[in-house]
Formats: C-alpha cells, sequence, structure tokens
C-alpha cells in the first residue's frame, strides 16, 4: 500500500503490529502479501496456527462438554423415573398398609380378651354397685323419721 516505503521502513512499521490483535481475515491477506517482510509473515503464520489449535482444543472440550451434558441429562431423566417409580411403590406399600390395619383392629376388637371376659364376670358380682343389690326381699325397718325410698332421677335443665 506504501511502495515508496524502503525495506528497513517498511520493517519498523511492520514490528509495531502484532499479529494476535489482526482478525483471521487481515492475518490471511497479511500471510499472502508479498510485499511484506517475510519475518512478518511468519509471525502471523505462525500466530494463525496457534489460534487454530487452541479453537480444535476448545471444540474437542466443547464436544467433551456437550457430551457430559448429554450423559448428565440422560442421569437426570433416569434420576427422575426412579424416585416416580418409589413414589409409586410407597403409595402401594402405604395402601396395602391402610388396608391391612382395620382387617387387624376388627379381628381384635370382635373377640374380647381374656382380661376383658374376667373383669366383665367380676363387675357383675360387685355387690357395691348402684342397683346391683335385690332389695325388694328386704324387710324395711323404719325408724320414724328416715324415708327410704330411692331419690327421683332428675335432670338439670337451663330452660
Amino acid at each position: 500500500a506504501h511502495p515508496g516505503l524502503d525495506e528497513i521502513d517498511r520493517e519498523k512499521v511492520c514490528s509495531i503490529m502484532d499479529p494476535l490483535s489482526l482478525s483471521h481475515n487481515a492475518r490471511v491477506h497479511a500471510s499472502q502479501n508479498k510485499r511484506l517482510p517475510v519475518q512478518v509473515v511468519l509471525h502471523v503464520v505462525y500466530y494463525d496456527q496457534l489460534t487454530v489449535r487452541c479453537e480444535d482444543h476448545k471444540l474437542s472440550d466443547a464436544s467433551i462438554t456437550r457430551n457430559q451434558v448429554s450423559a448428565d441429562v440422560s442421569l437426570i431423566r433416569e434420576n427422575e423415573s426412579l424416585r416416580m417409580e418409589l413414589d409409586k411403590m410407597k403409595a402401594i406399600v402405604s395402601g396395602l398398609q391402610r388396608g391391612s390395619e382395620p382387617a387387624a383392629a376388627a379381628k381384635t376388637s370382635k373377640r374380647p380378651t381374656f382380661f376383658a371376659s374376667v373383669s366383665k364376670t367380676f363387675g357383675k358380682l360387685n355387690p357395691f354397685r348402684h342397683g346391683s343389690k335385690d332389695t325388694s326381699q328386704i324387710e324395711i325397718i323404719t325408724c320414724g323419721s328416715i324415708d327410704i325410698t330411692k331419690p327421683k332421677k332428675r335432670r338439670f335443665s337451663l330452660s
């Protein structure tokens, strides 16, 4: 672009140029330019190769990351399906337990235990229970002012 510059001036100007700051298109153009010094062309080509290698590593890292993400997603889906299956199994087990508890409670409540039957029998024989004595056959000895008649059963109503 500057034909009036001699070789030494071109090298000074090109030494200021940073090949890393050039875009890909600018590096391709610089590597094909015959008027640039050979040292600058070599630097441009070298940095271009470095960027291509780094991009390859980034692509391989990206593909590894992509594969890892897909594996993680499949594991997450499998985890969710296992959780759902576990919840179903818990519901089935709790349903079976609920179904068996009333039957077991009904069996125990229908059949009286030994202690309950014995206490019921002794309760019937209790002489101190109200109304357990048959007082109709007992002769009433009246002592003048003592009233032995049973009190009336009354309701306590507020109305």
